[in-house]
């Protein structure tokens, strides 16, 4: 049984500011999965080593749907809703809505994306932006995905606005739901650009999804697409630049190597979303009974000791392993290789423009935002040196 609420930690931990080590890590050194308490005030068990983060991925005795829908049940939050999203279903729904958004995600289509978000890269560039989060990384991801889905041009801000409402944490939780269901409202009577959304809708009037799915999953892609992406790109954008001896030697070559330790070191949010244990089951050393929730905290798994030399360094000249800033199992991210490429794109596109970019401000000044499901900072003030040729 779980101990007193009073002595378990509160989970999503909280941060000082932008330069903060992640807490509690001495969780890794632990044997047994700790006992959290959930934004809810419900108890989960945490998963924080990287073969218990795995297991809990792919484990289908460990159920999104159940989290969301059993009734009575534990919930993350008081604003959770019952949603048949790609983050809400298991399989064998999960698979089918998956493959029908397998088309937009193949690699021909994604690399297509390269040239036009290199071209608005630049663009946006061009005008030495103060705050490279809010005038950079918010409408190169915002354009680039809503481009994707096919939302039209004057619904982005707004629902952008609507996604952060309901990716709070701290907030009423009368306040995020207003936030999905304003969400959920509109993409539901939504006319789609060309774009994947249009297809989705054309699956629909074929009875291969329901209404309620579409819209779900058009929420879904739009908040994980945008609000993630754009945190994960100024979150990394801010990782070398208090690191000036990384970023001055990071050359187009090096970007590849230096998102993927953007991805493993400090990922927009600290966790995959929690499941419900159908049965009992031992993850590692734990016997997690049915009825429990386990949260995969993946971002602790990319600092597993046992697994990466260092792990608390970032260094983008580190030997490349994989990371679970994707997820693992049947819910690993299907936009995962379109945010690779979107990622890479934009910071090659700043370190060939501007070599010698500097913060403006120091970094301990800026806050991390971890009343969110994605954290990171809220704005990258910066400086230019002279330009690159």
């Amino acid at each position: 049984m779980p101990h007193d609420p009073s002595d378990m930690l509160h989970y999503p931990f909280d941060r000082p500011h932008a330069l903060s080590p992640m807490p509690h890590l001495h969780l890794l050194r632990q044997d047994t999965l700790p006992h959290v308490l959930m934004p809810s005030g419900h108890p989960a068990r945490l998963a924080v080593r990287r073969a218990d983060v795995v297991q809990a991925l792919s484990d289908s005795r460990l159920s999104r749907r159940a989290m969301l829908t059993t009734p009575g049940g534990p919930r993350f939050t008081a604003a959770d809703l019952d949603e048949p999203s790609l983050i809400g279903v298991d399989p064998p729904d999960h698979t089918r809505l998956r493959r029908l958004c397998a088309p937009a995600f193949r690699p021909s289509r994604t690399d297509g994306l390269r040239a036009p978000v290199e071209e608005h890269a630049h663009r946006l560039l061009n005008g030495q932006p103060a705050d490279l989060h809010a005038e950079f990384s918010v409408p190169l991801v915002t354009h680039t995905v809503c481009d994707l889905l096919g939302v039209p041009h004057p619904d982005r801000a707004r629902l952008l606005a609507w996604a952060h409402q309901k990716l709070s944490l701290t907030g009423p939780p009368d306040e995020a739901r207003a936030g999905h269901l304003a969400l959920r409202d509109h993409f539901s009577t939504l006319a789609p650009d060309p774009g994947l959304l249009a297809g989705l809708t054309d699956a629909h009037r074929a009875g291969r999804l329901t209404r309620r799915e579409l819209t779900a999953v058009a929420v879904n892609l739009f908040v994980a697409g945008t609000t993630t992406t754009a945190a994960v790109l100024t979150n990394g954008l801010l990782a070398l630049l208090a690191h000036p001896a990384q970023y001055e030697t990071l050359t187009p070559g090096g970007v590849p190597g230096a998102v993927t330790e953007i991805l493993r070191h400090d990922v927009a949010g600290d966790m995959a979303l929690p499941r419900l244990a159908l049965a009992d089951l031992r993850i590692g050393s734990t016997e997690v009974r049915a009825g429990e929730v386990v949260i995969p905290a993946h971002a602790y798994a990319d600092r597993d000791p046992a697994v990466y030399a260092d792990p608390d360094t970032f260094d983008i000249t580190r030997p490349p392993l994989p990371h679970l800033a994707f997820g693992h199992g049947p819910h690993y991210c299907v936009g995962a290789r379109t945010a690779v490429l979107l990622l890479e794109t934009a910071l090659t596109a700043v370190v060939t423009r501007f070599p010698r970019l500097e913060l403006a401000v120091p970094a301990r000044t800026l806050e991390w935002r971890g009343g969110a499901l994605t954290g990171g900072v809220g704005r990258l003030p910066v400086r230019y040196g002279p330009p690159g040729p």
